[in-house]
């Protein structure tokens, strides 16, 4: 495992793995995704904020990103505008899925216009989590 200002990388012995990144305030939900990613060969890279992880997607191009909806500081809807907004056209075009424990569909509608392009419910249970992630990795 490697650390480096709030970016933890796991499984990195995949050179040629997909990259997925976990956007959220709360380690223990990152742990937890990270986990149930594991059997999927993929290098997770960690952010605790929408502001380190932009940071992340101008130097590290991703698969797909998976991000909390509510966060301290920029949220989650926020932060898939700011990517959506990028001048850089595959970072525009990185899938994102966002977590959220709210069934607002109101909401939801706001994440889908922002360019969200699916929702995990939290909890966020094994079996939705990796059949999404597998989902959208297939489309890579």
């Amino acid at each position: 495992m490697r650390r480096s200002r709030g970016t933890v990388s796991t499984n990195s012995t995949h050179s040629n793995s997909a990259k997925v990144l976990l956007v959220d305030d709360s380690p223990t939900v990152r742990n937890i995704v990270k986990i149930y990613l594991m059997n999927l060969r993929v290098e997770a890279l960690e952010a605790d904020d929408a502001a380190r992880a932009l940071k992340i997607l101008q130097l590290v191009p991703v698969n797909l990103v998976i991000a909390d909806i509510n966060m301290p500081g920029m949220d989650g809807i926020t932060f898939v505008k700011e990517v959506r907004a990028s001048r850089n056209a595959q970072l525009r075009s990185v899938p994102i899925l966002l977590l959220t424990a709210e069934k607002n569909v109101d909401l939801r509608q706001r994440g889908t216009e922002a360019g969200a392009n699916a929702f995990i419910q939290k909890p966020v249970s094994h079996h939705e989590l990796t059949e999404t992630v597998r989902q959208f990795l297939s489309k890579a």
